[in-house]
This record gives C-alpha cells, sequence and structure tokens, in this order.
C-alpha cells in the first residue's frame, strides 16, 4: 500500500489496510480468530501496566507518557487487524456506532 504520506495523516481505513500489510509482511497474519484476541488481551495488559504510573498506581519507575503511547499504538494495531480478520471496515463500524450513540440518553 503505497499512499504516499505519514503513516500519521493516514485515514482510520487506510491505517487499517497498512497494519494488515504489514501483519502480512511480518509474519503476523494469522487466520485464528482466538489467537488474534489473545493478542489483543495481551497488548491490553500491556497498557494498563503502562498507565498504572500515570494514575499514580507505582509499579515501576520505567513507566513513562512515550512507552504509554507505545502500548496504546500497539492495542490500536491489534484491534485493526481483530478487525480484518473479521472483515470489518472499522471507520464505518466507528460512524455506525457514532449515529446509534447520538439517539442515546447519556446519564
Amino acid at each position: 500500500m503505497s499512499v504516499g504520506k505519514p503513516i500519521e495523516d493516514f485515514t482510520l481505513k487506510e491505517l487499517q489496510a497498512y497494519v494488515q500489510e504489514k501483519a502480512v509482511e511480518r509474519g503476523f497474519e494469522l487466520k485464528d480468530h482466538s489467537k488474534k484476541l489473545v493478542m489483543l488481551m495481551e497488548e491490553v495488559g500491556e497498557l494498563a501496566k503502562a498507565i498504572r504510573t500515570i494514575a499514580g498506581i507505582k509499579f515501576s519507575d520505567s513507566t513513562e507518557k512515550k512507552e504509554v503511547a507505545d502500548e496504546l499504538a500497539d492495542v490500536q494495531i491489534v484491534l485493526l487487524g481483530v478487525a480484518q480478520m473479521c472483515e470489518i471496515d472499522m471507520a464505518q463500524a466507528v460512524a455506525n456506532k457514532e449515529l446509534k450513540n447520538e439517539t442515546r440518553t447519556w446519564k
């Protein structure tokens, strides 16, 4: 996929395609939904660990904001991979969900 712009300027749809391309290139393309889910849970766990310090729950002095950013990126990458595996366009899914959310009553 050659979009010709920096990754940070990708749309969600372009980012999802990019993540799929890199998963294939790096040998991380999984066909087993349960294995991909386990990868996602692992990354969410690492994110939780990184956030502990920011939340004031000491765990490790080495945790920094950059580490949290890295773990958030890992979660996003794996999540987009799960979406791709399930043949879900995340940009459309988010748009549809927000349409639903607009009709909800929030307390």
